[in-house]
């Protein structure tokens, strides 16, 4: 495993993912004005918005860092063509886990590795959820206990969102934001 690279990410469960798997490196915020490059890539699938968000994530700090491999990475949660962004308030999260109840849909990590401002690596990764048929008061409770305003799908998985599933398909790092297997091959 590389001694160092960076993480294009201030996201504290994708700094874990790493530190737990045993590599060392630096993070930093990207640059990228995410509701912007949305706006302006309207036409592009969503796992290939996906792609494309971590791809500008990682470059914008390749800029800073040419000498290091950077790694970048966006999640989507999908339910057929609608995205679930994270929610930012408590009515939100309610709101999206209302229509995912009961329901399969996707967890999309898109991944982008860059080296002195060569993308050397780009691809998405799924997984496939199936949450329980819940009612409002165990949403509400749910949301009230594990503050997923900033989580993709408005359910965080790596803690007591893991509960409201009937069933994945996929590694659990795909749901969490960061496809561990696919980092680890590339710096073998």
């Amino acid at each position: 495993m590389p001694t160092t690279f960076i993480l294009a990410s201030e996201s504290e469960i994708r700094k874990q993912i790493l530190l737990d798997a045993g590599f060392k490196f630096d993070s930093h915020k990207p640059l990228v004005d995410e509701e912007k490059l949305k706006s302006e890539n309207r036409s592009l699938t969503p796992i290939n918005l996906s792609v494309l968000l971590a791809k500008e994530k990682a470059l914008s700090v390749s800029k800073m860092f040419p000498d290091k491999h950077v790694i970048g990475g966006d999640q989507i949660c999908l339910l057929g063509s609608k995205i679930f962004s994270k929610p930012k308030t408590a009515s939100k999260a309610i709101e999206n886990l209302q229509k995912l109840s009961g329901r399969e849909h996707f967890q999309i990590s898109g991944l982008a590795i860059v080296f002195n401002g060569n993308v050397v690596h780009e691809k998405y990764y799924k997984a496939v959820l199936k949450m329980r048929d819940l009612s409002l008061e165990e949403i509400q409770e749910y949301v009230e206990k594990d503050d997923p305003l900033m989580s993709s799908g408005s359910y965080k998985y790596e803690s007591l969102g893991k509960n409201l599933f009937e069933y994945i398909k996929g590694d659990p790092y795909v749901i969490q934001g960061l496809p561990l297997e696919a980092i680890k091959n590339f710096f073998k």
